[in-house]
């Protein structure tokens, strides 16, 4: 059996219109085609920026790595693995603390500008559910005893909302 053959324009508009119809067809393919080689070089151009920002916070971590061993070296080595027969004073373990806070907070914020968490709305925080309302409440109130000598002091209630 052979299939049945599509009938040909007999008129001239006729063979026109399939012909219009194609390409405009072929122009929206080629109007989606373009949009989609713009969006790939967008992304592809986002991709190098994040990978940028990634060796640089990555970098950056490699040197906070590197003083937090030279302090625990310096700390905790053996005598003849420290850099220093004295140790390091309270002040300047708390600046290599506070240099190692600073760095991560400066990655972390990094990471979330290029991430683009940034423009996220904070969700409000939910309400703490209370107890049911068939449920009885009882107010306790425990008074201390008064330590001798403070018997003429005024009392003062601690923790009672008025």
């Amino acid at each position: 059996m052979t299939p049945p053959v599509a009938e040909l324009p007999t008129t001239l508009a006729d063979a026109h219109a399939p012909i219009l119809a194609l390409a405009a067809e072929r122009q929206a393919i080629e109007a989606e085609n373009s949009r989609i080689v713009s969006k790939i070089a967008t992304l592809t151009a986002a991709n190098a920026d994040l990978a940028a920002v990634n060796q640089a916070a990555d970098a950056r971590i490699a040197e906070l790595t590197a003083i937090v061993k030279m302090l625990e070296r310096t700390l905790y080595g053996t005598r003849s693995e420290r850099l220093r027969s004295d140790k390091p004073s309270d002040e300047q373990i708390a600046f290599v603390f506070d240099e190692i806070a600073t760095g991560v907070a400066a990655i972390e914020a990094e990471l979330a500008k290029a991430g683009g968490k940034d423009d996220k709305p904070q969700r409000a925080p939910r309400p703490r559910k209370e107890f049911g309302a068939h449920l009885e409440r009882v107010e306790i109130v425990v008074e201390p005893e008064v330590p001798p000598g403070c018997e003429r002091l005024e009392k003062v209630l601690i923790g009672v909302r008025l």
